[in-house]
């Protein structure tokens, strides 16, 4: 699958962010493949040296870690945000630098809120936002490439909105769709640019194992689709109507600034990706509702 290195079959891959949706996902499926995983612990990001022991005789590393952004986002909530995503980071590298033996690698998240609402964005060829949500990112990004100065390989995956069963945007959706009260948020002409649960996971190790795969690559599916699109391809899946539109103001009572999230999108293409041969299972809306559903 995807040209795996069967002589990496049995390396040592560190997560950070181990016990939230992506993270739980993505160490399953390293066992499955014969890795062994050591889930960092959230009590371990605060210490460069406690980290460093962990990090110890560690092959690489995925770093997932990062609080909730879909929050109202208060003084205090802003600066969890950015500790728990850029100050993790920092540590991370810091612990790594200390280390006789360095990790071969290290594949960190972003997130496609880095990018302009609009035209399509590629790796290539973007337009930086440069609100609260584009400055984290961005800062993210250049925290984890200082990695390669200390010679570990670096990989920055900007994240879309991560589709799959038992978590994520699905838990808190799926019941109100299944329900009949799902809705196009806005104005509905927003992007959505999304991945499937298995495509991420498997986009992360595909990025471990590509020896030569280093900086910036979009964790989204080939086809993105407008906030209209995917609200109407939930509603058939389900066969319920989606008749009732969620207007900007509600959310932004219910989350604030944090609304941004979900009333505006970007429309971001995994050109890298795509040319350096990774296959999607899910590239397109349909294919992938039907499997988080059993349609």
């Amino acid at each position: 699958m995807h040209g795996y290195n069967a002589h990496m079959a049995k390396q040592i891959i560190a997560v950070t962010g181990s016990t939230g949706f992506v993270g739980r996902h993505l160490c399953e499926r390293l066992t499955a493949k014969g890795y062994q995983v050591i889930g960092i612990k959230r009590q371990d990001y605060d210490s460069v040296n406690w980290m460093a022991k962990q990090l110890t005789d560690i092959d690489g590393v995925v770093n997932l870690a990062g609080a909730p952004i879909l929050r109202r986002w208060s003084s205090s909530y802003r600066r969890e945000l950015i500790q728990s995503r850029v100050g993790t980071t920092k540590t991370l590298i810091a612990a790594m630098g200390k280390l006789p033996k360095r990790p071969k690698v290290l594949v960190s998240a972003s997130a496609v809120g880095v990018y302009t609402d609009g035209r399509q964005q590629t790796e290539s060829h973007y337009t930086a936002k440069r609100d609260f949500l584009g400055n984290l990112c961005l800062d993210w990004e250049r925290a984890a490439a200082t990695a390669n100065s200390i010679g570990v390989r670096t990989a920055m995956l900007r994240i879309g909105v991560v589709l799959g069963k038992g978590g994520g945007m699905m838990k808190t959706i799926g019941l109100p769709f299944k329900l009949g009260l799902g809705g196009i948020i806005g104005s509905g002409k927003q992007g959505f640019s999304w991945i499937h649960l298995d495509d991420l996971c498997d986009l992360i190790i595909f990025l471990i194992e590509k020896e030569t795969a280093s900086g910036i690559y979009n964790g989204t599916a080939p086809q993105p689709v407008t906030n209209r699109q995917f609200t109407r391809g939930m509603g058939r899946i389900l066969g319920r109507p989606t008749l009732l539109p969620v207007p900007e103001f509600a959310l932004k009572l219910l989350y604030g600034q944090g609304a941004r999230v979900i009333t505006s999108g970007q429309l971001v293409y995994p050109e890298r990706a795509l040319q350096e041969g990774f296959k999607f299972t899910y590239p397109d809306l349909k294919s992938a509702l039907k499997q988080i559903f059993g349609k």
